[in-house]
C-alpha cells in the first residue's frame, strides 16, 4: 500500500469524551473560583473553631464527624496577625445591621469602585452577611464576606476598627454557633507576628 493510500489518523470518541471533560472541569474550576474564601479567611474560620471555648450544653451530634474528639490548644486567643498574610494595618468589622457607607473609616477609604459598589450591594442582599475589610494606609486591600453560620462577629463591629496589635480576639461555642469578641488581657508574646 503506498503512503497515500493509507487511511489518516481519526479522532476517537473516546478522545473527546476525555478531552471535552477535562475542559469541563477547568471551566468549572475557572468560574468557582471567585466563590472559594481566601486562605486567611479560611484560617480564620479555623482558628475560632479550634479555640472557642467549648459549648456546655451542645447540641446532640448529628453524625460521626461531630462527636470526635477535639483538639486543646495551647491558648484560646486568635491572633489576626498570625494568619492574614496580606499586608494591613487596621481591621473592620461591618456586621448586617450596619451602613456601610457611613462607617467613619470607610467612609473616605480607597476603594476599587466595583468592589465597593459589589460588597453594599451583598450586605444589603442577605441579613447573615457580615464584612471584614482590611484597610493599609486608608485603602482597602481586602475586603471579605464572613457569614453568621461561621461565626457572630457582632462583638467586633466598632466604628475604630483594630490595629494589628489590638487584632486579637476569643469565641466561645453556644447552640452550636461560634461567638467572637475581642480578647481582654491578652499576655504579652502570645501572637507570634506583630
Amino acid at each position: 500500500m503506498s503512503e497515500s493510500a493509507q487511511p489518516k489518523p481519526r479522532v476517537k470518541s473516546g478522545t473527546v469524551f476525555v478531552l471535552g471533560l477535562a475542559l469541563c472541569g477547568l471551566a468549572g474550576w475557572l468560574l468557582y473560583q471567585p466563590y472559594l474564601p481566601k486562605a486567611w479567611l479560611h484560617d480564620f474560620s479555623g482558628e475560632i473553631a479550634v479555640r472557642a471555648a467549648a459549648d456546655p450544653t451542645p447540641p446532640e451530634a448529628e453524625d460521626v464527624r461531630q462527636v470526635q474528639r477535639r483538639e486543646t490548644p495551647s491558648h484560646p486567643y486568635i491572633c489576626a496577625t498570625d494568619f492574614i498574610r496580606v499586608p494591613w494595618d487596621r481591621m473592620v468589622v461591618i456586621t448586617a445591621g450596619e451602613d456601610m457607607l457611613s462607617h467613619p473609616l470607610l467612609v473616605d477609604a480607597k476603594w476599587d469602585q466595583r468592589a465597593r459598589e459589589e460588597a453594599v450591594a451583598q450586605m444589603k442582599a442577605d441579613e447573615r452577611y457580615q464584612l471584614i475589610v482590611l484597610l493599609r494606609e486608608n485603602a482597602v486591600v481586602d475586603a471579605q464576606l464572613f457569614f453568621t453560620f461561621w461565626g457572630d462577629l457582632s462583638a467586633l463591629a466598632r466604628p475604630e476598627g483594630f490595629a494589628r496589635s489590638e487584632a486579637v480576639f476569643t469565641a466561645y461555642s453556644n447552640d452550636g454557633i461560634y461567638f467572637v469578641a475581642p480578647a481582654k488581657d491578652v499576655p504579652a508574646g502570645i501572637c507570634t507576628t506583630p
